[in-house]
């Protein structure tokens, strides 16, 4: 992850995400139509803040969160005077440090694919253990009928390093297989769109957690 690390600050000090970022997704308005009013929310892998920003703008209570420190740092000065946003660092690929039960909603959009297998279960009892009872989580990765899958350096199974940039593709299977047990998923779509400015496949996801 640190080999990753480096290559998101680099990103993010070069204004590479930020130009692609300047407003909400079609996602964060897809789950501001479905999140109760006032929530807790949870996202993990902010970027440039744009959704971040959004969420706290419709009135929720928002901790952003990225592994990268120079996108955190940028964040914090940028929406300083937001109300309701604050900004963490926090590497995925650790156990969380939060609290059991302590949010409504968790949003991850383009920020779970970059794992091998057994980080990213963890990541996903994680995302269940700091849920509220029928919590939700909403979650947008690319999908294995991407241009991109299989270019490059195979990890492991849907998982490749391509020029050093690291992806897991998902596909629907997976994602059942992630959230058995834990989640009633509620919503899944696979859909291609242009995303940074080029053609992707991705799926989204949004559901309920199991307690």
């Amino acid at each position: 992850m640190q080999n990753q690390n480096q290559l998101w600050n680099k990103h993010h000090s070069e204004g590479n995400v930020r130009k692609y970022s300047l407003e909400s997704t079609e996602f964060v308005k897809t789950v501001l139509n479905v999140v109760d009013r006032n929530s807790k929310i949870l996202e993990l892998g902010c970027g440039a803040g744009n959704d971040s920003f959004a969420f706290a703008k419709a009135g929720h209570n928002v901790t952003a969160t990225d592994f990268s420190d120079v996108a955190i740092q940028q964040n914090s000065e940028i929406y300083k005077d937001t109300k309701n946003l604050f900004f963490e660092v926090l590497d995925l690929s650790s156990d969380f440090d939060l609290p059991d039960n302590s949010f409504d909603v968790v949003y991850a959009r383009l920020s779970l694919h970059y794992f091998i297998d057994s980080v990213t279960r963890n990541i996903f009892d994680e995302i269940h253990r700091v849920l509220k009872p029928n919590g939700k989580v909403c979650f947008m990765c690319k999908s294995v009928d991407d241009s991109i899958y299989g270019v490059g350096d195979e990890i492991e199974k849907d998982m490749f390093d391509r020029d050093g940039h690291v992806r897991h593709f998902f596909s629907e299977v997976y994602v059942e297989d992630l959230l058995k047990d834990k989640f009633k998923i509620e919503t899944m779509k696979s859909d291609t769109d242009l995303l940074y400015n080029r053609e992707s496949s991705f799926i989204q996801v949004i559901a309920e957690s199991i307690k």
